[in-house]
């Protein structure tokens, strides 16, 4: 619990393809890579319940050996046209059946196995003391959005979203940008029972999280970096 707040940490960890299933189970850095989101959790006395969702069984026995309880998700549900808040919804139902009720859901996938646990904190105080809707985590804007036109039919170029601030110096302009990393996500359990398409539907705060621990594994050179960094960071644990 955190001031007064009963909160649940949910990891979905379902595979819309076929030849993806053990994805989320896949080893790196020594551990299956669903370990790392697992592992500091455990480390936080405000949670009341940490829950893997997935409809794997090789998951599910994985995650709860390191210590996380997992629901079944219906095989009908783990598909490409999955939205993320149908899990959580499927999840939070399924724990009211229970009797288990929470005021606030953390969402972190497992594919972001850098974040690190002060990331998680920040984010979720951010949350409650700012009273949004839900926070996020971000990191510095890849591009700048002023710089975007839309190309049309026939090669003509209109700035995108009639976007006057292109035509101001960078230093001048009124915003900072930035883009969703996708590593935390915090909000109101009543909010996303009434959102319809996403838990972004409402007012969303920006926690800033560092590039690096930012990373989101898609790809074998996502995986060697990550590892190498877990490594590292293990290593200077390890020594300290």
């Amino acid at each position: 619990m955190y001031k007064g707040k009963r909160i649940l940490a949910l990891i979905p960890a379902f595979s819309t393809q076929q030849d993806l299933q053990d994805e989320h189970i896949r080893i790196l850095a020594k551990r299956p890579l669903i370990y790392w989101t697992i592992q500091p959790l455990l480390q936080m006395v405000e949670l009341d319940e940490i829950v893997v969702s997935t409809e794997n069984v090789n998951t599910h026995i994985i995650a709860s050996y390191y210590g996380a309880n997992v629901i079944e998700l219906p095989r009908t549900h783990a598909t490409d046209q999955t939205a993320s808040l149908l899990s959580v919804k499927h999840a939070l139902a399924y724990l009211e059946r229970e009797g288990k009720t929470f005021d606030i859901v953390l969402y972190l996938h497992p594919a972001s196995p850098l974040r690190q646990l002060s990331d998680i904190e920040r984010c979720l105080a951010l949350l409650i003391e700012r009273n949004y809707d839900c926070t996020a985590s971000f990191t510095e804007a890849l591009e700048n959005p002023n710089e975007t036109w839309t190309l049309h039919e026939g090669s003509e170029a209109t700035l995108y979203k009639d976007n006057h601030y292109f035509f101001i110096p960078n230093q001048k302009h009124p915003h900072s940008y930035g883009r969703l990393n996708g590593a935390i996500y915090a909000f109101h359990t009543q909010f996303a029972k009434e959102c319809i398409h996403s838990f972004l539907e409402g007012s969303v705060g920006a926690y800033m999280m560092d590039e690096t621990n930012s990373l989101v594994v898609k790809s074998e050179a996502d995986r060697e970096w990550a590892e190498q960094a877990l490594l590292t960071r293990q290593e200077a644990e390890e020594t300290s």
